[in-house]
This record gives C-alpha cells, structure tokens and sequence, in this order.
C-alpha cells in the first residue's frame, strides 16, 4: 500500500505481531523536497503511537540522518494520521 502526496510519499513495508499481543507496522517515509534518505517506522496500533523511528545503516551521510529527523518532528503527526488512514483500509 501507497500513500503518496506533493510533501510525502509512505509505503507499507510489513506487519509484524508480537506474540499475537501488539500489532505493529512498518513504514518508510520519504520526505520529497529534500535529499534525504528513508525514515522507516514502527507504527503501534493498540498504542497508537510511533514505537520506532531508523534510518538505513548502509546510510553514511549524519548531517543528512540528523535533517531527515528534523523534518520528521515537524509533520509527526500528519505521518500518523495517514497511517491510521492506511492501516484501517487494509
């Protein structure tokens, strides 16, 4: 699944259930304007909260990491409510 706008692009990666207990998602989240890589996340449904946010190791560029996080402060929340969209039309 894709979720795909001028700002963002989030595509579902996998779901992955603990122990049938917590029901996690993971996501990578691309940030258009910017030359920066992959932001993937762990997305918790029972909690409803973002549990893990890492880019790639192969990823060797720091200032870029540190921006990617930056700009990800900034639209959280949007990122979260896009998600739930997703996850509930799964």
């Amino acid at each position: 699944m894709l979720f795909e706008n001028s700002k963002l692009k989030i595509e579902y990666i996998e779901e992955c259930i603990d122990n049938n207990v917590n029901k996690s998602f993971v996501f990578a989240v691309n940030i258009k304007d910017f030359d920066t890589p992959l932001l993937n996340l762990v997305y918790d449904l029972e909690k409803d909260i973002i549990v893990k946010t890492y880019v790639d190791e192969q990823f060797e560029n720091m200032s870029k990491i540190n921006v990617v996080y930056k700009m990800f402060n900034l639209i959280k929340y949007e990122v979260i409510e896009i998600i739930k969209f997703m996850v509930n039309h799964m």
